[in-house]
């Protein structure tokens, strides 16, 4: 028997839509076989003209194995009536019949919206509801970073792209509830009026359609901005993950309906799998993180061996920065260095981050650290400033301070004070340009001006 699966976008409630869908694929020569969330499996027959009935079974449930004893009976009384049963998603009913004059499946429009709203508030409303929560939870995790550290995140196209995701499906769910019962307010004045429960309309399949368009792209964009960050691998690979996650529960659904084992027992079976199969993915990949050994063929390295004999590799970072130790001071001839530079940008902000340091054990040599930032918009120099400027620990917030300082063709400059007096972080500005530079030793003067100078000049 030949068949084919096809991707289809139908609100729950929708029943007429879908009816009159599965009526147009029946004469194309398609029979509905079974119906999921969005994929729903057809088989081939020879075209007829067949009308498909929707109607909802409240008191079914997601988990059953095999229809309840009142479904049965309810079956068998719609086969005496001439529909035949098709098959069902959760609380949905789907019959189909060949007579010309079919006696309607409901005859009181009043009860048949009222039996589709305890269906919705069973089974589509919860996770809608579920659905909003977890966006609002997820913007809270994601915006949070950024608003508590602009100037580390404002360059991170990742970080907006995921915030923007969210905030999508979430107004998504708020949208698709709103909608909801909007269409059952006025099927219930079309019901008072006697007439019948109205039909959702083109414009709800063309929404849910755009819906998932947009977040596909969403998806491929991320993918895009995390590859551009060397964390595209990392990106597919927890995709992956959870489509194999999600295949493993739908395997367990379809294995256990099979065996027709208790509503209890699928459900039980279920929701562990939903908890569990996540949290091994997450245990599995923290200890991935921690345990893995980074790769150094062809890399240089540095070995150190610690007071017990064990010994620990290093491998030594050779990015080209745009200001090093030896611009400033003098460095040993034996100095090991492992030297990163990191870029990023995002429609607000460019931003650079470099380090110089020695790994444990090597020959004591001048270190620093220093970030580029440059933003797109003067509006968000203050911000960013505050931003760097904010306590490195909130309880000794008032022990630390930014003192203005000095530099020669600097619009604005401070040196960090804490509790024992100056330390040796800078913050400088001029124009859209913010510099942040950390020295491990004291620097003079004219090292500091001269570090000011050739970082502004950086190209960005």
């Amino acid at each position: 028997m030949k068949r084919k699966r096809r991707l289809e976008i139908f609100a729950f409630y929708d029943s007429e839509g879908i009816a009159a869908h599965l009526n147009h694929m029946a004469q194309k020569g398609w029979a509905l076989q079974s119906i999921g969330t969005t994929f729903w499996t057809y088989e081939a027959i020879e075209p007829e003209n067949r009308t498909y009935g929707i109607t909802f079974f409240p008191d079914v449930s997601a988990f059953d194995t095999k229809p309840t004893e009142a479904l049965q009976d309810f079956i068998a009384y719609c086969e005496e009536a001439g529909w035949h049963y098709v098959t069902q998603l959760s609380q949905m009913q789907i019959f189909y019949t060949t007579n010309e004059n079919p006696i309607p499946l409901e005859t009181d429009e009043s009860l048949r919206l009222e039996i589709t709203h305890k269906a919705m508030k069973k089974n589509f409303l919860p996770g809608i509801l579920a659905q909003l929560a977890l966006c609002l939870w997820e913007i809270y995790l994601t915006a949070g970073p950024i608003f508590r550290d602009l100037s580390r995140y404002i360059a991170d196209t990742s970080q907006f792209l995921l915030v923007a995701l969210y905030t999508f499906l979430g107004l998504y769910a708020l949208l698709t509830f709103l909608f909801y019962f909007r269409w059952r307010k006025k099927s219930l004045a079309a019901v008072e009026a006697g007439g019948t429960c109205l039909p959702t309309g083109k414009g709800m399949q063309l929404s849910a359609k755009a819906m998932h368009a947009v977040t596909l792209l969403f998806f491929v964009a991320l993918f895009y901005s995390m590859r551009q960050q060397g964390h595209g691998t990392v990106f597919l690979v927890v995709i992956l993950a959870y489509a194999c996650i999600f295949g493993l529960i739908f395997m367990s659904i379809n294995i256990l309906r099979k065996k027709q084992v208790s509503r209890n027992v699928n459900k039980g079976v279920i929701i562990a799998l939903c908890v569990l199969l996540p949290l091994i993915f997450m245990v599995g990949s923290f200890h991935y993180i921690f345990n893995r050994e980074e790769p150094t063929e062809g890399k240089e390295t540095y070995t150190t061996t610690l007071s017990d004999g064990t010994t620990y590799t290093t491998v030594l970072e050779a990015d080209p920065l745009p200001l090093t130790t030896a611009d400033l001071t003098e460095v040993p001839a034996d100095a090991i260095y492992s030297m990163s530079c990191e870029e990023e940008s995002s429609f607000l902000a460019k931003r650079m981050e470099c380090s110089q340091y020695t790994p444990g054990g090597s020959p004591e040599a001048p270190e620093l650290s220093y970030e580029i930032l440059e933003v797109s918009y003067d509006f968000l120099i203050e911000p960013c400033i505050r931003s760097y400027q904010k306590p490195f620990l909130p309880q000794f917030a008032h022990s630390e301070s930014w003192e203005p300082i000095s530099i020669s063709g600097i619009d604005s400059a401070w040196q960090f004070h804490g509790g024992d007096g100056a330390r040796p972080y800078y913050l400088a500005q001029k124009g859209n340009r913010l510099v942040y530079i950390h020295f491990y030793w004291q620097v003079q003067e004219d090292q500091l001006e001269k570090a000011m100078e050739i970082l502004f000049a950086q190209t960005l």
